[in-house]
């Protein structure tokens, strides 16, 4: 499979990480709303840290499955 190494909007290039990286903070963002409505964050100590983790994962899981940068 030929996998692209630029993506375009319009007239602007721009790489794959970008793209991986915006769709990783929303599913974060999305988990971390989940955590919170359904109060399991009160067991988070470090909840910033825990979401650049989740993020750092959702972005490794995205580059592994979806999307290659």
């Amino acid at each position: 499979m030929d996998l692209p190494h630029e993506l375009a909007a319009g007239d602007i290039y721009f790489s794959p990480l970008l793209l991986v990286l915006v769709m990783a903070t929303m599913a974060s963002w999305i988990t971390v709303a989940l955590l919170n409505k359904t109060r399991l964050s009160r067991f988070i100590a470090f909840p910033s840290i825990t979401f650049m983790a989740i993020t750092l994962f959702y972005v490794i899981a995205i580059d592994s499955l979806f999307l290659r940068f």
